[in-house]
Order: structure tokens, then sequence, then C-alpha cells
């Protein structure tokens, strides 16, 4: 791969390669880049969107461990990244439910930009926002030889939904980061 991505890119194929995953939305699509560099992981998103709204939101739901579960549990994290950064919570997982920083519900990001491990950046333009999530590889190296695990979903506050990947089966997709074992390994 090239040179990592800048904060606040735009990721784009000529130079990345198509994207590895796609999310159809009612406007388009939420383009996903899987990108290793240097000693990052980078996931690089491009969500079709004309309608800016502080709300709408990309989540990435990590399973580090890559043993799945039912519910969320110690081994799985999730970045639930605002349009608006600022209202960004990153949380983990305990006893089947996901749990903000602290234990304090009203935590948001701030003005920060980075936490243990990772990095955001976003930019917005007329057609689309984008995001630049990098994590250290620590993030993915698994355990017992499994293959860690992730999931995507994407809200729209107008024309309005949930988008995900994988696609949950028998569940909606705003349900999909509720269930690590149906999220993808990554290879």
């Amino acid at each position: 791969m090239p040179d990592p991505p800048p904060p606040g890119e735009i990721v784009q194929g000529p130079v990345y390669g198509p994207p590895q995953v796609r999310i159809p939305t009612r406007q388009g699509s939420a383009l996903v880049w899987l990108l290793r560099a240097a000693d990052s992981f980078f996931v690089a998103v491009t969500i079709a969107d004309t309608t800016p709204y502080w709300g709408d939101d990309f989540v990435l739901s990590l399973n580090t461990s890559g043993r799945g579960g039912d519910r969320p549990g110690h081994d799985d994290f999730q970045w639930y990244l605002r349009r608006t950064l600022d209202s960004t919570v990153i949380y983990r997982g305990r006893a089947g439910r996901w749990e903000a920083p602290r234990g304090d519900p009203d935590w948001r990001l701030g003005a920060e930009r980075s936490g243990g491990g990772w990095e955001v950046s976003a930019r917005d333009d007329k057609n689309a926002w984008h995001l630049v999530l990098r994590l250290d590889p620590a993030w993915l190296a698994g355990t017992d030889g499994r293959l860690p695990r992730i999931a995507f979903r994407v809200y729209d506050d107008s024309p309005g939904g949930w988008f995900a990947w994988p696609v949950p089966v028998g569940k909606t997709p705003a349900e999909v980061e509720q269930s690590p074992d149906d999220w993808a390994p990554i290879r």
C-alpha cells in the first residue's frame, strides 16, 4: 500500500484501490477501505450524504479476541463516530452491554481525537463525509490463533435509516453491533 492516509484526507480508489466494503444507503453508499501501512491499521470511510446532521454516525465494532459472542463482552470495542466528532463515544463491552468510558453516560470525545492506540480525523464536503481511523496493530492481534472480528453500521438522519455490514440475518441493521458472532473476521 502507498503511504498511510494523512488525517482528514479523502480516501479514493485510484490511490488505495477499490473499497473492501460497500454499505448501500438511501443516498448512495458508504465505502470502507481497510488499509495496513507502516505500523498501523487504517479504516478509511467515505459516506455519501448531502443532508448533514450532527448525529449522522459511522459505528465500527471490533471483537479483538476473535471469540465472538452473542452479546458485547470485555474483548469488544465500539467507535461510535458521529459526523460532529465532538459527540463521538468510544464504548467497551461489559456484561452484554456497551459501556461508556468511566461509566459516564454523558461522556463525549469533545476536542480529543485520539485515545489508547487509536486516532480519528474527519472531513465534510457537500456530497459526503469522510473518516480515517488509525488503530495500533495490537487491536488486531487476535487470541489463540483466532482472527479479530469487525462490523460497521451507518446511520443517516435524512432520508433516515440504519445500514450495516455484514448484513445481520434475521435482524435489523441497527442490531449488528449487539452480536459479535455476526461480525466478519479480519484477514
